[in-house]
């Protein structure tokens, strides 16, 4: 008997021709690995090289961002949701949400004016493409409703510390003539590289969205099978499921199963304790999809072919053809005479064509950045170089309390223990006032009352056997120091806010006067003037971003237009025609109109509420200067029928000049002044009393 054969029949081991064969089974049945890319196309190998980098990179943005997501206690700060999971039911829940009332002030204040935009020409020739920009910003402005979306980007920076706006076009937007597109993002749906500290030093960022089905088969049709098999998947596994919410569109449903309490029993700070979300929250929506977009510095080059110039000049080559020939071109034809019998021929003149001579170079791939858009962490539905020819990534950040850091600090966080402290005070208060109204009963054993008879009810009769048997516990006063104590604490909060008296208005009724309001309203205003220089940086980043993307896509197909009642009225005094009658005169212009070197600025603090009266007196102080004229002067303070009143009395005041000169020539004294004076008539001193007067009701329209 052979060996091997002893061997299986003996120790039940198998021969090595079976074991191989086995082997080679099992391999055919293993799956492929995900690293094993030899089977795959050079196409598929870049696409799977570049999903893989996108995925570490958002691995390595999410632990870079958890030192600073504060996001959960933030938002349950704004809505008031400061209590505790197990609060008992007996115990009262009064709450006074003061952050909400602050933040909301601070944002009305910070978006009460329209920003007043600055374009400035930075190089000879180029004033009229400034001016022509700073038009064609202010109306793409108004058109995109910018005023509400600001608001939002402001509301956002308040409550976390740090929010966005992206500013892109959409060629294909507005009926075919394109559309700029600005957009308020959450920074909970923004990620980026651990050293960067603003958009303009970031190596990448990453934006996080929920799509719809819809949306992926309008735009990415070829893809939108392999997005409907992935929907539900999230970049970075399940992992995070319970950890990623969207609070803006959760709103403020179960508020109770969360926060938090700052404070332990003994009095000590400890930290926030909440309740996971509930999987309501991040459950699976069969019509939406995880969509990442990859903002990306890609420094990767690539080679191209370019003339070759020398001194100047493209360097030329004739063609050849493949059989080693010139490939020839007739230029000219010239007269000969034939040797044979003596005619005049006609015959053509060839040249080889000329090529220039191309040489190697290198370029950027991705001069503008690059742009991977993926949906479920696997589906890769674009990866091109960035359409948009800005500076840097199209995003315009800005910071509540900029600490130097990418994210920055928002009110609910600086706000969060008074806020805790001052509803535990009211709530505490509340209790001992309802203790007191519906009072605890002492009862004698055997004293003859029914336990279960007793209720607080007016009029109510208890019978009993022993007038000493029932009588109510002693309940001591409300100690001040809880008053006390609320008051301090509420000064505490407008002073770290800085939302205080001054800001709000309420002033003492020594401090009256419009001019002592005025400067207790801007020192007590410093802080939030702070916040607003920090959101100035952001909005001069927008408009730096328009700018960019108008000279980019603007080539004229909307031009400007120009009523005629914006125009100044003559010499003459003309009056303005009525609405009906205005013609409208338009401004055409070409895209080489916008080109120009320019620089964007924001009118400091131009976005803060301005108090009529403060505008009042220092225009009118510029008038009795006469640092301003009359005309300028009313223009600017719309006082009532400026445009047919001043023309009349300007022509009033010439004539009766003219009437003076000619009666001092003839010796005779001058014609009694008419009801327009022709000197300048002293302009009213500015009032003494909150009572506004016309004039200023017609500054403040």
């Amino acid at each position: 008997m052979p060996l091997e054969s002893a061997m299986g029949a003996n120790s039940g081991l198998l021969s090595y021709q079976e074991w191989q064969s086995h082997e080679e089974d099992k391999a055919k049945k293993r799956p492929v690995a995900e690293d094993d890319s030899d089977e795959l196309t050079p196409e598929e190998q870049a696409q799977f090289k570049i999903l893989r980098y996108c995925a570490n990179i958002y691995d390595d943005a999410r632990k870079a961002r958890e030192p600073y997501e504060t996001f959960d206690i933030a938002w349950d700060l704004f809505i008031g949701n400061v209590w505790p999971t197990r609060w008992p039911t007996w115990r009262a829940k009064i709450t006074v949400n003061k952050i909400r009332a602050f933040i909301t002030f601070m944002q009305a204040v910070m978006t009460d004016n329209k920003p007043r935009i600055l374009i400035e020409p930075t190089v000879p020739g180029s004033e009229d493409a400034a001016d022509l920009l700073r038009k064609l910003v202010d109306r793409d402005w108004d058109e995109n409703d910018m005023q509400t979306k600001l608001a939002q980007f402001v509301l956002y920076g308040l409550i976390w510390g740090t929010s966005f706006m992206k500013i892109t076009y959409d060629p294909y937007g507005n009926g075919g003539r394109g559309k700029h597109i600005a957009t308020p993002i959450v920074p909970y749906r923004i990620f980026t590289n651990r050293t960067a500290t603003c958009v303009e030093d970031a190596e990448y960022i990453i934006h996080v969205e929920e799509q719809t089905m819809g949306w992926v088969r309008r735009n990415f049709p070829q893809k939108a099978k392999a997005a409907y098999q992935a929907r539900g998947m999230r970049q970075g596994g399940d992992d995070r499921r319970q950890k990623d919410r969207d609070f803006i569109r959760e709103g403020d449903v179960n508020e109770t199963e969360r926060i938090i309490t700052a404070q332990s029993v003994n009095g000590n700070v400890s930290g926030p304790q909440w309740s996971e979300a509930g999987a309501q929250y991040m459950e699976d929506d069969g019509d939406t999809i995880e969509v990442c977009e990859y903002w990306l510095r890609d420094d990767s080059m690539e080679q191209y072919e370019r003339p070759k110039y020398v001194n100047g000049k493209i360097k030329m080559k004739p063609v050849v053809l493949l059989n080693g020939e010139y490939d020839l071109q007739i230029v000219s034809q010239k007269m000969s005479i034939s040797e044979i019998d003596g005619a005049p021929v006609v015959t053509p003149v060839r040249q080889a064509k000329m090529e220039p001579v191309m040489e190697t170079a290198w370029r950027p791939k991705y001069p503008n950045g690059r742009l991977v858009v993926i949906a479920g962490g696997r589906i890769l539905l674009r990866d091109i170089p960035v359409p948009f020819q800005t500076d840097g990534f199209p995003f315009a950040m800005w910071k509540d309390y900029d600490v130097g850091s990418f994210w920055g600090q928002g009110e609910t966080m600086a706000l969060k223990d008074c806020a805790i402290a001052i509803n535990r005070i009211v709530s505490q208060v509340y209790d001992i006032l309802e203790k007191i109204g519906n009072p605890s009963f002492k009862l004698k054993k055997g004293g003859g009352v029914n336990a279960a008879s007793i209720k607080n009810k007016p009029g109510f009769v208890i019978a009993m056997d022993d007038m000493d048997s029932l009588a109510p516990l002693d309940k001591p006063p409300i100690p001040r120091e809880f008053f006390e104590l609320y008051n301090l604490i509420s000064e505490a909060m407008a002073e770290v806010s800085g939302v205080n008296k001054a800001a709000t208005g309420q002033m003492q009724g020594t401090n009256t006067a419009f001019a002592t309001m005025d400067q207790l309203q801007e020192s007590g205003a410093a802080p939030i003037r702070l916040k607003v220089r920090n959101l100035e940086n952001g909005i001069t980043r927008i408009g730096r971003l328009r700018v960019a993307l108008i000279q980019q896509f603007d080539d004229g197909q909307r031009p400007l237009r120009r009523p005629d009642h914006e125009r100044e009225v003559d010499e003459e005094g003309a009056v303005v025609e009525p609405q009906s009658a205005t013609q409208i005169d338009w401004q055409t212009y070409g895209k080489k109109d916008l080109q120009g070197s320019v620089e964007f600025g924001v009118v400091p603090i131009s976005s803060l509420s301005t108090s009529p009266a403060g505008l009042w007196n220092k225009w009118m102080q510029m008038y009795k200067d006469h640092l301003v004229d009359r005309r300028w002067w009313h223009d600017k303070m719309r006082i009532e029928g400026y445009r047919t009143e001043l023309p009349r009395m300007e022509r009033q005041e010439a004539a009766d000049k003219q009437a003076e000169m000619a009666a001092k020539a003839k010796g005779k004294p001058g014609p009694a002044p008419s009801s327009a004076p022709t000197k300048r008539r002293k302009a009213p001193q500015p009032p003494t009393s909150n009572v506004s007067t016309p004039q200023q009701n017609a500054a403040v329209r």
